[in-house]
């Protein structure tokens, strides 16, 4: 299958999202591992007739110097949320989501170039923070979706910026600063068609091998490889960049959670269990 390698570099890494089993105690892993997580928030959704209505889901989010992780509970499945089906196949990383200025002009290009949008929402969550309060409002419109696609994919426009990130939430206790990549596995035959999507949805192929494709947006990459061990095309590891790895390693020691140093200087933590898949931290040469 041929793959276009360029459909315009309008968008960026903004988020990824998992759909968590337990909220507070995947939230509480987290601060374990030395992340500080925005307050929990509800999210709610305008519908037809204008109105402020809940949208069945509530999240914690990492924030970051660039990109951010949302970790996400569905609360009530019957609330009209486009992900409610998630749960019912599997846990884990269900959401990438790309940044874009302007939700509406992105939205024409992504159908320009043959994705199968729907229409662009306004969401919003409250923000209640100590020390910053607000409603933190965005457009977003996402492609066709099922539970066993590798991930939803979405666009963002941040409508209130500056209710997102503050120097607290940003100084991670163990360092990181920045979302780096994803890298999904799966068949050999699966890969090309994963890596059109992505493609069509703002990427640039970069390297386009029979089992291994890269693709790269301005602040990170996505990484398509070929696994047996899958059957289909899934989230296998999600990168960081900015980290303190001894620091990690030690507490994840004293946390009893799998890890291991790799030749190249990542530390790669087993998180299958909680989030379905492993974090992967970069050593500081390659994390910048």
């Amino acid at each position: 299958m041929s793959v276009p390698t360029d459909i315009g570099a309008d968008v960026h890494l903004d988020h990824v999202g998992y759909i968590v089993r337990d909220l507070d105690a995947s939230a509480e892993l987290v601060r374990q591992l030395g992340f500080v997580l925005t307050a929990r928030a509800d999210h709610t959704r305008t519908d037809a007739q204008g109105r402020s209505v809940p949208a069945g889901s509530s999240q914690h989010s990492i924030m970051l110097h660039s990109g951010y992780v949302e970790l996400m509970q569905i609360t009530d499945p019957h609330a009209g949320h486009q992900l409610a089906s998630a749960p019912l196949q599997r846990h884990g990383l269900h959401i990438l989501a790309f940044g874009t200025g302007d939700a509406v002009a992105c939205h024409a290009r992504r159908m320009a170039a043959g994705v199968q949008a729907g229409e662009v929402l306004y969401w919003s969550r409250p923000v209640h923070e100590h020390d910053l309060q607000g409603t933190a409002q965005f457009a977003y419109f996402g492609s066709g979706w099922t539970a066993q696609d590798p991930s939803y994919l979405c666009w963002v426009e941040h409508r209130t910026p500056g209710l997102l990130r503050n120097p607290r939430l940003l100084a991670h206790g163990n360092g990181a600063r920045a979302l780096r990549g994803i890298r999904y596995a799966g068949p050999a035959a699966a890969l090309a068609p994963w890596a059109a999507r992505l493609c069509a949805a703002g990427a640039r192929l970069v390297h386009d091998g029979p089992r291994h494709k890269r693709l790269s947006l301005p602040d990170a990459s996505i990484e398509v490889v070929a696994d047996a061990r899958y059957a289909s095309v899934l989230p296998q590891a999600l990168l960081w960049g900015g980290a303190d790895l001894d620091g990690l390693r030690a507490q994840c020691a004293r946390l009893q959670l799998p890890c291991r140093r790799h030749d190249d200087g990542t530390l790669e933590i087993d998180l299958q269990s909680v989030l379905g898949m492993n974090w992967l931290f970069l050593p500081a040469s390659t994390a910048a």
